[in-house]
């Protein structure tokens, strides 16, 4: 078993935080590695009003056409995506994730599998408070386990254990750094608008 863990201090609430990383339609526009993203089962029934939709299934945009932020809340245990990134190396992967855990806006605990391999990835967003009135800031913590499953997964974690860890690793930094970008001072995107 290889488990990787890290954290960082973003300058942002933690229910925006939260807000915006549950946002699954508008992952893609934040996360720059992310191409696509479809929700395969979603947890609730996604809103505009606070009403249940005709479908029950995101808005092709899931924003909101008044304020142009997400209305998605199809989003908490059982909840079902399969996210598209493109690698380093230019590959498209393909992995699917499922919500095991969610005490918004506090703790995520999410579930994979791949190559032989189950992974849970554990999210905790702390608030630290600001010295100066009206300041927030989060530290996110993150930690990331992979359990070999099959006999080759084994002996893969064992022959590329080290470096699918620092691969994995350098994946969720960066997924960091992009959600410190979508909800720090310099705010890109309709989906974290004020």
């Amino acid at each position: 078993m290889s488990t990787v863990a890290f954290s960082r201090l973003i300058e942002a609430p933690a229910d925006e935080l939260w807000r915006v990383f549950t946002d699954l339609p508008a992952r893609p526009r934040w996360l720059c590695q992310v191409d696509q993203v479809e929700v395969l089962h979603p947890a609730g029934p996604p809103t505009e009003t606070g009403l249940p939709t005709e479908t029950g299934l995101p808005t092709e945009t899931g924003l909101s056409t008044e304020t142009g932020r997400s209305t998605y809340s199809g989003f908490g245990v059982g909840t079902v995506w399969r996210e598209s990134r493109t690698g380093p190396d230019g590959t498209v992967m393909a992995e699917e994730f499922a919500v095991q855990e969610a005490t918004p806006p506090r703790r995520l605990v999410v579930s994979s599998t791949g190559n032989g391999v189950d992974y849970l990835t554990t999210y905790t967003f702390a608030p630290v408070p600001g010295r100066r009135p009206g300041r927030h800031r989060t530290v996110v913590t993150v930690s990331h386990q992979g359990v070999p499953t099959a006999r080759y997964g084994r002996l893969l974690a064992v022959i590329f254990g080290g470096l699918a860890a620092r691969a994995g690793e350098g994946a969720l930094r960066r997924d960091l750094a992009d959600l410190a970008t979508a909800t720090g001072p310099d705010r890109r995107g309709p989906a974290v608008a004020a």
